[in-house]
């Protein structure tokens, strides 16, 4: 059992510095596990941080830059050294705005990237130059053959992170079981990488396989941290009943991303300790955890901070947590959207943070489309 673990106890910053490591042996592992896992009163019923939040901004309009592309989901962002944005994006609806500005779609393409010259959150609206073929058209991001690429089986990104001289791609394998362009089931989870962030992109194997985890499994890759005590942290969102889910947590280092067995899985009731390579014995939380979310320190706040749709009213929720896996707080509003508008995919885009996370930005996907929002704590 490793002896390095998370302490609660402060340091002599006590308003701004993180929980930090302390090493200790087995009697106290336990000991500082069980604090840890147990949240506190004060925790639990902590009062939500002030806000204020501007009206949506979308990111997608029809101008030359987006070409073809009418509509698409997924949209999480990676900033890139040289001072541009990789967007990862799913369900990219290929077509033209008729008339009445309504879409008539030609194509769906299942996963797609596109670059933005800036980093800045105010630079991106219209700014998405899509990676596309000679005939404008974008590029199947996960596909590396056409014999790959089929309408039985879909490779929609999620989630992804440029280190190490690579970036990687969490992405999820969907099969076709209808007609219907949203009638697919996940069948399992992977991994992919690339040199340069626009691809190609090659499915890192797991033995005979390129997904790390099957459909029974957490979908890891759901949302991703990569953390300043050298970890990423990836979560995944896992069935606890049927209709009933939450997440899961692994966490690898960064140049390891592409090795599914250098994974460890956080556990609050493992005999090894709270890191185990057992994902059976894997703990969930953030019950009603959706398929796509965000986790991020925030400074300002002094918490990290989870923001995800709540699927039951629409509503884009955030809840606090002292650790990567919390305990976690109650949860509270901080965008809510009408049932008309099919609100989708709520998540912060962690790179355009700013003033130490006093101002963050989320994106909710609304028909189809994504919004920017700032949301600037008080």
């Amino acid at each position: 059992m490793s002896s390095q673990l998370y302490s609660a106890a402060p340091s002599p910053d006590k308003k701004t510095a993180r929980p930090r490591l302390l090493s200790g042996g087995p009697a106290l592992c336990v000991l500082l596990l069980a604090l840890s896992a147990a949240p506190s009163a004060a925790q639990q019923q902590s009062t939500a941080p002030a806000f204020g939040i501007s009206s949506g901004t979308p990111l997608l309009t029809q101008l030359a830059s987006t070409g073809v592309v009418v509509g698409q989901g997924g949209n999480f962002s990676i900033p890139l050294h040289d001072g541009r944005t990789l967007w990862l994006l799913n369900n990219v609806m290929a077509g033209e705005f008729r008339p009445d500005a309504q879409p008539a779609v030609w194509d769906i393409v299942d996963g797609a990237a596109a670059l933005a010259a800036s980093t800045s959150p105010y630079a991106q609206a219209g700014a998405l130059r899509f990676v596309t073929n000679e005939a404008g058209l974008p590029l199947p991001l996960l596909s590396e053959g056409a014999a790959e690429y089929s309408p039985a089986r879909k490779f929609w990104p999620r989630s992804g992170l440029c280190a190490a001289g690579k970036c990687y791609v969490f992405f999820s394998v969907m099969n076709n079981y209808g007609p219907g362009p949203y009638d697919y089931f996940r069948v399992g989870q992977g991994v992919a990488y690339a040199e340069n962030p626009a691809g190609p992109y090659k499915k890192a194997r797991y033995g005979a396989r390129y997904s790390f985890w099957n459909d029974v499994e957490p979908a890891f890759g759901s949302a991703l941290l990569p953390d300043d005590d050298g970890w990423v942290y990836v979560y995944g969102r896992v069935m606890t009943a049927p209709g009933d889910y939450a997440a899961a947590l692994a966490r690898v280092k960064p140049d390891q991303l592409a090795a599914r067995e250098k994974y460890e899985y956080y556990s609050a009731a493992a005999s090894s300790g709270p890191w185990t390579a057992d994902l059976s014995e894997a703990s969930t939380f953030l019950e009603g955890a959706p398929e796509d979310f965000s986790v991020s320190y925030n400074e300002y706040l002094k918490s990290y901070l989870a923001v995800y749709l709540d699927q039951d009213t629409g509503s884009t929720l955030a809840r606090q947590g002292r650790y990567p896996w919390g305990p976690w707080g109650e949860p509270f509003t901080l965008l809510a959207c009408s049932p008309e508008a099919y609100c989708f995919g709520a998540k912060e885009q962690r790179g355009f943070a700013a003033e130490g996370g006093r101002k963050i930005f989320l994106t909710v996907e609304r028909k189809n489309a994504p919004y920017l929002y700032e949301i600037t704590f008080k």
